[in-house]
């Protein structure tokens, strides 16, 4: 009786060490690390880069500074540094990233330097070679709205309405205007206040 037992069990299956599957998880990795990196770079051309608790800060971190600042800015840089023009009640906070984007902040008086919290008016500056064609293809997806500009373009997404993103033809520069009110930050930027600092 014990043969017909030992028949009638299946055949044992051969195991998969320890190391097999950290190999087999460490190539998963890799290949998924791999192909969002890849979509990242093409899928969007409109940067999600809203200050916040998620976006890191350049190495020298942000700095408080006047207009005449960001107009020195912007000439070191030989690139136009965006912004919303001069407010009397403003703090500007200016933050510099290695790969070229520049985020200007208005902050309120007292606001502590850095602040995490996404309170405030920012125009983001980011170098984009054809800006002006990747506003255009935004314009087409599905739940965009536009807003045309004289000699340009802004977009936003009616689900994240308090982003807005426009560039000017034969621009390189993307810019983004996010106020945590979606009616402010498409009033500021139909109202063409949004220009390179002078």
């Amino acid at each position: 009786m014990s043969e017909q037992l030992t028949r009638s069990l299946p055949a044992s299956r051969p195991r998969i060490g320890f190391g097999t599957v950290l190999i087999l998880a460490l190539a998963a990795s890799l290949v998924a690390w791999v192909l969002i990196d890849r979509n990242e770079q093409t899928a969007s051309p409109m940067p999600a880069a809203t200050p916040s608790a998620e976006t890191p800060l350049s190495a020298e971190g942000p700095r408080i500074v006047t207009v005449d600042g960001l107009s020195a800015l912007s000439g070191l840089r030989g690139r136009p540094v965006y912004w919303a023009g001069a407010r009397p009640d403003a703090v500007y906070e200016v933050t510099e990233h290695a790969d070229g984007r520049v985020y200007v902040r208005y902050l309120r008086s007292g606001t502590e330097l850095g602040s995490l919290q996404p309170d405030f008016l920012t125009v983001a500056t980011y170098p984009r070679p054809d800006a002006y064609a990747d506003i255009e293809a935004a314009a087409k997806r599905p739940g965009a709205i536009t807003v045309k500009l004289p000699a340009g373009l802004a977009v936003y997404d009616e689900a994240r309405s308090t982003s807005v993103y426009l560039a000017y033809r034969g621009s390189t520069e993307q810019v983004e205007v996010y106020s945590p009110s979606a009616f402010e930050a498409r009033r500021v930027v139909e109202s063409g206040r949004v220009r390179p600092v002078p």
